[in-house]
Order: C-alpha cells, then sequence, then structure tokens
C-alpha cells in the first residue's frame, strides 16, 4: 500500500533491510517523508522503507541504506490528511507526446481490454492522480482503488463526523467512467486516529466500545458507498511473517490495538459488519509477503476457521509489492519472492473456495538485503534498457502466473499508474524508483510490453 503505506514496516524491508544503518523502521519509525502523498504513507511518522518488511529500516537519510527484508507499511497512523495528500503528477493528463494515453504504436489497444476476458485490471489513485493521469486510467483500466481515501483517518478523523468529499469525487470519476471501485481499508493497525482508542481520559478505551466504534464505521463507510464500491479490504495485514496473527506486544507502528483490546474476533467481526452494511459487496482480507510459506499457511489457517464458522469472507488480496529479482539473503523476506511461492499461495487460498486478487502490484528496481546510498539510488540515466528488460521479464513471469490462474483470480490491481507518481520514490531520502508498466511521460515501456504481448 503506497502511500497507503504498505505496511509502513512492509515496505521498510520490502526495498530496504531491516538492518539498515538509517535510522527508524517504517511501522516503527519517526521520521516523515518529504512530498503530502508519502507523509500520508508514512502518517504515523514512520518512513517506509523501499522494499517492505516487519521493522525495516528508514526509507533513506543522509546515510546509507539497505533495500530489503520486512513489511511496508501502507499508511501509518496519525499524521497529515491522507484524504488530501497525492502528487501532481507531474506529465499532465495526456500520455507521452500524443496525448493518446501511452498507448504503444502497434501491438494490443490497451491493457483492459487486452484482458476483458481474463479480470480487471485495477490502478491505485490518490486525490490528484485520478486527474492528472486520467487519460492513462480512461485508456488502459477499469477498475480503481483509492490509495488512502477510504481509510479510517481519513473519514472519520473525529469520532462520528464522517468526510466523504475526496472519496466521493474518485468514485464518481469511476462511476462516470465504467470502472470498478474496490474499497480499501476497512480495519487496519495503521492510518487509525487518535481518539479511536482512547478512552477520552488518557486511558485505553474499553473491549465494548471499541467494538461499537469498528462496527458504526464499518456500517457507515460501506452503506455510504453501497452499490458503488463492489469489493472491500475489510481487515488488512493481520498476520504476520511467521503466520501469527499481530498483537499488541510489537513495536510501535507495527502491532496491532484492535487485536490488542478486542483479540482476533475482530477479524471476524468486521466481515459480519461489512456483510450486514452490504450483503452484495465481496469482502476481502488483505496483505502482502504471501509468497512466504509460513506466513501463507498462516493466513490459511485464519480464513479457513472464519469460513468454518461461517463467517462472510468471500477472498484473499495479495499485496504483491515485489522486486526486480529474490534477495539472496536467505534470512530476507524476499529471498522467497519467487513465481512458484506466489502460486502456492494462489493454490492454497482458492482451495477454500475464495476468489484471489492481486492488490498492490508493482516492481522495485532495488534488490531487498543490497545496500543502497545516494550515490547508487536509481535515476532516469542509470535506469538502463539492460534494467527496463530485467524488470518487464519479471512482470512477464508474474502475469504467466496470474493467466494460468485466471479461474480464481478475479482483479489485479497497480500501486499507482506510472512512475511519476509512485510511493516508492516518496521517502525522505530522495530515492527514485521506476516500477510500474508506464514511464515518467506516460509512455508504456518494456514491461507494458511484456504484460499485453501474449
Amino acid at each position: 500500500m503506497r502511500k497507503n503505506l504498505i505496511s509502513i514496516g512492509l515496505l521498510s524491508c520490502l526495498l530496504w533491510s531491516c538492518t539498515s544503518s538509517t535510522s527508524a523502521p517504517d511501522d516503527a519509525a519517526t521520521s516523515t517523508t518529504t512530498s503530502s502523498t508519502a507523509s500520508t504513507a508514512q502518517t504515523s511518522g514512520t518512513s517506509a522503507s523501499a522494499g517492505g518488511g516487519a521493522g525495516g529500516s528508514n526509507a533513506g537519510g543522509s546515510g546509507s541504506t539497505s533495500a530489503g527484508g520486512g513489511e511496508t507499511n501502507e499508511g501509518g497512523g496519525g499524521g497529515t490528511d491522507s484524504a488530501t495528500s497525492g502528487g501532481t503528477g507531474g506529465a499532465g493528463t495526456g500520455g507521452a507526446d500524443t496525448g493518446t494515453g501511452g498507448m504503444p504504436d502497434e501491438g494490443p489497444k490497451n491493457l483492459a481490454e487486452k484482458y476483458a476476458s481474463l479480470f480487471p485490471i485495477g490502478a491505485a489513485v490518490d486525490s490528484q492522480s485520478y486527474m492528472t493521469h486520467a487519460a492513462l486510467l480512461k485508456t488502459h483500466f477499469n477498475s480503481i482503488t483509492a490509495e488512502n481515501e477510504m481509510k479510517f483517518e481519513s473519514l472519520q478523523r473525529n469520532e462520528n463526523s464522517f468526510t466523504y468529499d475526496a472519496a466521493d469525487r474518485i468514485v464518481s470519476f469511476a462511476v462516470t467512467n465504467k470502472m470498478k471501485v474496490r474499497g480499501h481499508a476497512l480495519v487496519w493497525h495503521s492510518q487509525n486516529p487518535a481518539w479511536l482508542f482512547s478512552n477520552g481520559s488518557g486511558g485505553t478505551v474499553s473491549r465494548q466500545t471499541l467494538l461499537t466504534r469498528m462496527k458504526n464505521h464499518i456500517s457507515n463507510v460501506v452503506r455510504h458507498f453501497r452499490g458503488k464500491v463492489y469489493a472491500w479490504d475489510v481487515v488488512n495485514e493481520a498476520m504476520m511473517e511467521d503466520g501469527s496473527y499481530r498483537t499488541g506486544n510489537l513495536a510501535d507502528g507495527q502491532k496491532s490495538r484492535w487485536h490488542e483490546i478486542l483479540g482476533e474476533s475482530y477479524i471476524a467481526e468486521a466481515f459480519k459488519a461489512a456483510h450486514e452494511a452490504d450483503p452484495d459487496a465481496k469482502l476481502f482480507y488483505n496483505d502482502f509477503y504471501n509468497y512466504i510459506p509460513a506466513k501463507q499457511q498462516g493466513i490459511y489457517n485464519m480464513l479457513k476457521g472464519l469460513l468454518d464458522q461461517g463467517v462472510p469472507v468471500h477472498g484473499v488480496g495479495l499485496q504483491a509489492h515485489l522486486n526486480i529479482e529474490p534477495s539472496a539473503v536467505t534470512t530476507n523476506q524476499a529471498y522467497h519472492q519467487n513465481v512458484a511461492n506466489m502460486e502456492e499461495a494462489i493454490k492454497l487460498y482458492s482451495s477454500l473456495g475464495l476468489d484471489v486478487q492481486v492488490t498492490e502490484l508493482d516492481i522495485s528496481l532495488y534488490i531487498p538485503g543490497v545496500t543502497y546510498n545516494q550515490s547508487t539510488f536509481y535515476t532516469t540515466a542509470t535506469f538502463t534498457d539492460a534494467l527496463k528488460a530485467k524488470q518487464a521479464a519479471r512482470y512477464r513471469e508474474f502475469f504467466e502466473l496470474f493467466r494460468k490462474y485466471k479461474s480464481v483470480i478475479t482483479g489485479v490491481t497497480f500501486w499507482g499508474i506510472a512512475d511519476d507518481n509512485t510511493w516508492l520514490s516518496e521517502f525522505s531520502s530522495g530515492r527514485k524508483d521506476f516500477p510500474l508498466l508506464f514511464d515518467l511521460n506516460h509512455n508504456p515501456k518494456p514491461a507494458y510490453d511484456a504484460v499485453v504481448r501474449f
């Protein structure tokens, strides 16, 4: 979750090593990003590491940073108003020189049409990018996810005072352009308003009061968007890398106050509340690092338990913040980052009768476990043809997997639209990344061809 801050901890080790020499990890970090979108993504003041990973390292600073292991934080709690965050786009609303929305001169007309018989192709947008990148969106995508504008702190910054303006504008754009809308995310350990877990007197809220607050939020939000949002990430990132629940015993930014106060039952209660508010919506559990065997098994066990209880869970979201190659460090989360492991996750979850969606796809140039500093951060000049080809090959192999499981995969969403507006370039270190199918000028990259030529 980019600005969505992919579990800021997650990101922190996704692209950066948790042993980086820089300070504070994403989810547990104390530094902030420089752009408005980045500040949203690291709302809790944590800096997202460029590679994901619980307890990951700071995404830059002036020292060297390691591009490896850990979970990326999609948001961070508190902080700037994510409803108004978002980059300005940079390349206007047209696609490259022709204003065609980045269509190639030859080959398939666009992404959405190419995959029309397989699954929807989505993009995450912020409060600005759906306008600045409108040409690309209208040309290539038929599904949209709001990065931050539907999160708890964005919609209910003050108790019982719901602010839907920013989210409504995104949904209106999608509806006007006949795009599906995924809602992200109802319950998450990050990007929550300060009042949520407080009793108002400096102490912790009671179990019953928090449960009531959670149900009230879900009911209001899901009912507001009923008939317009077809699927919700109801619970986001409730599991750790070893397959255990995210609890309240972890470091700030990584711990779950939900679990600390309500126990694991909050997950079932959240799904029940969402289903009651909109019986027609598809309800998803969303998480990262699904390629780690222990974590995918933990998620499977949790989901099976929910289904056995009759809890209305309909699908699983695979965040899929990938890197240009797996880590060579055996202790790094990205050591497991390969097609075979991702395939096992798809098979495991779909065996429960659940839909599978790829919800937050991008491929960073940085390799987890490798140390980077200002002199080795990638630029447009050092993003060579060889690297572009390597990134394209990585996209190709994962899309071959997605197409193989077209019977159970019901959507693939990129976390961003083009390289000029990606959460992976919004860290305080100033590190740039080029993780998407379209370049800074909204032109299709070799990665685009790798995805559409089959």
